[in-house]
């Protein structure tokens, strides 16, 4: 059980980490404009994080076989998987959005005063 448990908090550590790298760095930047000026549902996978997370979280959970046994049918119980890994992920992001990445984002921060308050 504790192996079954590290599994999903690695898949959610994962799914979120994979958003995050696609959706909004700029070393995937090309890649992700030129999927985008594509028009086509693809384009529109890229330009969402919710919606990115899905398919993140269907890849690792089918690759790393990460299920709870709540069915005794395995595609069920895999996708039930795919939809927590999914919502832990977002719930995971909002957290590292709204708390960590403020801390680390140059208009929160000053080098002579610390932390300072942007207004919004």
């Amino acid at each position: 059980m504790v192996y079954l448990f590290l599994q999903i908090i690695c898949a959610v550590l994962l799914t979120e980490a994979l958003t995050e790298l696609i959706i909004k760095s700029e070393i995937v930047r090309p890649l992700r404009d030129l999927i985008k000026s594509k028009g086509s549902w693809l384009g529109e996978l890229f330009s969402c994080g919710y919606c990115f997370s899905v398919w993140a979280a269907l890849g690792i959970v089918f690759l790393t076989n990460t299920r709870l046994p709540l069915t005794e049918n395995y595609w069920l119980d895999l996708t039930l998987m795919v939809f927590m890994v999914h919502r832990l992920s977002n719930y995971l992001h909002n957290f590292c959005d709204k708390w960590l990445d403020k801390y680390y984002d140059v208009r929160f921060v000053s080098s002579d005063k610390g932390y300072i308050d942007s207004g919004e």
